[in-house]
């Protein structure tokens, strides 16, 4: 295992990947690496045997990795040192030995319940963490379902009120929603349909039988999801050119996704090149309001903030180490973040640069209300890159939440940061208006006192002289 582990001596050796980010005119500029490769994981170093295949990951609550080793037909879980401590094949349901036929995807609880989705099997099977089995969940059933429904579950995830989140294969619906009994619910979240113009024209101008041959135009499937602590399900959508491949989903299946950055939450930003586009394929949700997103076409992964701003962007598609050639998962756990490789089966490992650290660092303590510890990693951060524009937002948000409006306009305007601009300015226009509200008040009353007096006086000795001449 140590071999393994020891492939990459230390982050700071040279990267097989250059760091680079947006900004707000939409330029991408280099910067410093936030996280570099420490390391790969691939099963024969831990004694388990080589992956073969792996479809997806998860890491628990309790820090154990768990991978769904598809090729193998078994889940293997790892502890927090990658040692391989149990191996799952199957399970036993009553005195038959049932196997796992093309899983594609798997969660865990907080209570160690282990879910898969028996993708071929055409079923959801839930096992305790020592592989014996709870339930088989087999295809929803309701009236909104049609006949010919055909069901293979790919990717799932469980809330904490115990409800169970299924994507399936071919399903344009929306994610499948069921009880903690396994019942179905219903879908949320549709995706909008989406259609070329000229497409829809043409189709509109031919006959029933022409429009028949035609491709139909259908919402997007979704391709992955996560849970985030307030139960809202995050999801990717593999469409390409889309601005809008990762949403939040409320209860009630409303995106609710902040897109406050200079860029939606994308990936890397196209232009007018869609072919150059992000394909999205998981979703992992951080701490403190991040998520990061993966890439399978480019191999990045690309980690925002609460409001949707571009935080850092980190790998690549390649063959050397730290590289991939078929990710597939994205998981994380404290500052590491694990990539699971489909085609080189392999986890690799990144750890975060004094760099990755220092955003990460920052974001931390201003979600905390720890506004001048904050300010002081994002000004060491511009040490690093001066022109970090997120560093000087980050600034200015601290000075706005410590009621420094003026101050926090300067550094929001060098951000670009035109929403948060907005709120400091209509902050301090208020404090002006507080500040010299009392001044202009007693001035105010001050002139019409002396007017009024200078009226009466006139009016008196207007008086006066009448009576002189009388």
């Amino acid at each position: 295992m140590l071999a393994s582990l020891t492939l990459f001596a230390s982050p700071l050796q040279a990267a097989p990947y250059e760091g680079y980010s947006y900004y707000y005119w939409g330029d991408s500029s280099s910067t410093p690496n936030a996280y570099l490769p420490d390391g790969v994981i691939d099963g024969a170093e831990q004694g388990v045997g080589k992956l073969k295949g792996p479809t997806d990951m998860f890491v628990a609550s309790d820090g154990l990795v768990y991978v769904l080793d598809a090729g193998n037909g078994r889940i293997v879980v790892f502890d927090q040192q990658w040692k391989a401590i149990r191996q799952i094949y199957g399970f036993k349901d009553g005195a038959k030995q049932e196997q796992f036929a093309n899983p594609q995807g798997i969660f865990v609880t907080d209570k160690g319940r282990i879910y898969i989705a028996d993708t071929d099997n055409s079923r959801v099977i839930e096992l305790e963490s020592d592989g014996k089995l709870v339930r088989v969940i087999g295809a929803p059933k309701s009236e909104v379902i049609l006949d010919d429904f055909e069901y293979f579950p790919r990717k799932i995830a469980v809330d904490k009120a115990g409800r169970i989140y299924v994507i399936g294969r071919g399903v344009f619906d929306g994610i499948m929603e069921m009880d903690s009994d396994g019942k179905f619910t219903g879908f949320m979240g549709t995706n909008k349909v989406s259609f070329n113009f000229m497409d829809y024209i043409w189709k509109q101008l031919s006959t029933k039988e022409q429009r028949n041959k035609l491709a139909q135009f259908v919402p997007l499937e979704f391709n992955n999801l996560d849970v985030d602590g307030e139960n809202f399900i995050f999801t990717t959508t593999a469409e390409v050119g889309s601005t809008v491949p990762i949403k939040r989903l409320n209860p009630t299946g409303d995106d609710v996704l902040r897109r406050e950055g200079y860029i939606p939450p994308m990936g890397d930003a196209y232009s007018q090149n869609p072919a150059a586009s992000s394909i999205l394929v998981d979703i992992k949700v951080g701490e403190n309001g991040t998520y990061s997103a993966l890439d399978s076409r480019k191999g990045r992964i690309f980690t925002y903030n609460e409001d949707g701003s571009l935080m850092y962007i980190f790998g690549r598609m390649g063959e050397q180490e730290g590289t991939f050639k078929t990710p597939v998962a994205l998981e994380s756990r404290g500052d590491q973040f694990f990539v699971l490789d489909q085609e080189m089966n392999r986890i690799t490992i990144f750890k975060p640069t004094r760099y990755g650290k220092l955003v990460n660092e920052a974001n931390e303590l201003l979600i905390s209300g720890k506004y001048t510890e904050a300010s002081n990693k994002w000004k060491e951060l511009l040490t690093l890159n001066a022109n970090n524009e997120i560093a000087y937002v980050g600034i200015g948000k601290a000075l706005l939440r410590q009621g420094e409006s003026k101050l926090a306009m300067e550094n929001l305007h060098l951000g670009y940061d035109r929403v948060y601009y907005s709120k400091a300015l209509g902050k301090y226009r208020k404090e002006i208006v507080r500040e010299y509200f009392g001044v202009g008040m007693t001035g105010l009353v001050v002139l019409i006192a002396t007017i009024w007096g200078i009226s009466f006086l006139k009016r008196r000795l207007k008086g006066k002289v009448k009576a002189n001449v009388t």
